[in-house]
């Protein structure tokens, strides 16, 4: 049965076990580290909650298609493997749950310690890959063109502007032009 608990549990994020409580999970999303140039994986942490109140048919429904057997006899089953657990936990048995932790039994009630998912999903090295002369297109304003188009227009040689030599012999020529006119008289 505990094979079941651990798929039902991947596949809607949360598991209700009645009498004992309700598991879930909380999703931190995934984390670039720019300077490490690592990026790691969204960390999923399972929260345990203690109430003897809740259940969850959606369960039994589940169990009812994994096992094959009828409703009558899922529910049966799934009682017996209920009241299993409690009389474990009421022992002073730390239950292992696979794919979701440790769960025992203390004064306060119940208590749960998760199982480390992030051993299953470690960081990654993320480098920047530059491909010299890789051909792709790129988007302009309305205009799509491609890599090697906005190369060749981005790097024209420049025309310098030259206008201000003109301007500097023009000046030369006229001082000498007043200077003869004053120096000759």
């Amino acid at each position: 049965m505990t094979q079941y608990l651990a798929k039902y549990f991947a596949l809607h994020r949360k598991l209700v076990l009645p009498g004992i409580g309700f598991f879930n999970t909380s999703t931190q999303p995934a984390q670039l580290e720019f300077v490490e140039k690592t990026l790691h994986a969204p960390v999923h942490t399972i929260n345990f909650w203690q109430d003897e109140n809740v259940a969850d048919n959606n369960f039994i429904s589940f169990l009812i298609k994994e096992t094959g057997l009828n409703h009558y006899e899922t529910i049966n089953k799934f009682s017996q493997f209920i009241t299993g657990l409690k009389e474990k936990l009421q022992s002073g048995v730390a239950l292992k749950i696979p794919g979701l932790g440790i769960l025992t039994n203390n004064e306060n009630g119940y208590s749960f310690n998760p199982e480390n998912l992030q051993q299953y999903f470690p960081g990654i090295t993320a480098e920047r890959v530059i491909r010299q002369n890789a051909q792709h297109s790129v988007r302009v304003g309305e205009d799509e063109k491609t890599s090697v188009e906005m190369h060749e227009m981005l790097n024209k040689e420049v025309v310098k502007d030259r206008w201000w030599i003109g301007a500097i012999v023009l000046a030369v020529v006229g001082v000498a032009a007043i200077l003869y006119y004053y120096l000759s008289r």
